[in-house]
């Protein structure tokens, strides 16, 4: 019997904490301060593997600061993992739109590529290779590629 009460008091703490920390996210304002809160409670929802909480808040965070790197690139460590191709080209241009020489921005670009148009997957991979020569990442994804 104390089990089942306990059981219950536990489900119940957390559906509270749930609704607060989804009401937290409303009620933060798109200014600065807000912004790196909205980042900041983004990675800890995918440290959680909290992944569609961790998503939902990074687009938040990109309407209060369109320009965000942070919130584009953890939308993209999601859509990756999520093995979300279409949202991850998407969000990976415009990374690399920002920011061309995003080491990060480049190699989720080259994924995207890599189920879509291989050739230019190969021409992302070769330019990261020739400014991190021996990248073993870079390396994998081209061997993959049939291109080492």
């Amino acid at each position: 019997m104390k089990i089942r009460y306990l059981l219950i008091y536990t489900i119940l703490t957390v559906s509270y904490i749930n609704a607060y920390e989804i009401k937290q996210i409303k009620t933060i304002e798109c200014n600065k301060i807000g912004y790196k809160k909205l980042i900041n409670l983004a990675n800890r929802y995918a440290l959680e593997n909290k992944i569609d909480d961790s998503l939902n808040t990074a687009k938040k965070a990109l309407s209060c600061n369109p320009k965000s790197k942070e919130a584009l690139l953890i939308m993209a460590r999601i859509y990756n993992f999520k093995k979300d191709y279409n949202n991850l080209l998407d969000t990976a241009k415009k990374i690399v739109k920002l920011s061309p020489e995003n080491y990060l921005g480049n190699i989720y670009l080259a994924n995207a590529y890599m189920k879509k148009d291989k050739t230019k997957a190969k021409e992302i991979l070769i330019g990261l290779l020739k400014k991190h020569p021996e990248d073993k990442q870079v390396l994998n994804k081209l061997k993959v590629l049939d291109e080492v």
